[in-house]
């Protein structure tokens, strides 16, 4: 008898186990993350870089308004990267010009913000990184 209570017990135990490993695989997709305000943003990016992840995300807002939230987590050996300010460059699409680089505010460590207003309306780039690792987002401005 106790060692049919005993192999019950253990076999709802790795169900619960396996379960478990199969609920965080499958469950549903978190949804799209957004702003402090409650936007969502125009485009978005992850890029796994030499040393961390980088996601960069667009907020286009209307009247060539934009918002550029940038998030760096270093690897456990590459803390000193929090601390570093990315390259931030902004150029239109298939427009002959130079970029520019907007201001930055360090929000906390590894994450900044900047508002801007774009020259002009229409299609935008931007590239976000650190030396030759970089993310690369498209947007439309209007």
């Amino acid at each position: 008898m106790k060692t049919r209570v005993l192999a019950i017990a253990v076999a709802v135990g790795v169900l619960v186990f396996v379960g478990a490993f199969l609920w965080a695989a499958l469950r549903p997709p978190v949804a799209m993350q957004t702003s402090a305000e409650g936007a969502a943003p125009t485009a978005s990016a992850s890029e796994a870089l030499s040393d961390g992840r980088l996601d960069v995300q667009i907020f286009a807002l209307g009247d060539r308004d934009v918002r550029l939230e940038i998030q760096f987590m270093p690897d456990a050996d590459a803390v000193e990267m929090a601390a570093m300010r990315p390259d931030v460059n902004f150029a239109m699409v298939e427009m002959h010009m130079d970029g520019f680089d907007p201001p930055l505010q360090l929000v906390e460590s590894g994450i900044w913000r900047a508002n801007l207003k774009l020259p002009m309306a229409g299609r935008w780039v931007v590239n976000v990184g650190f030396g030759e690792d970089f993310a690369e987002l498209e947007f439309d401005a209007k």
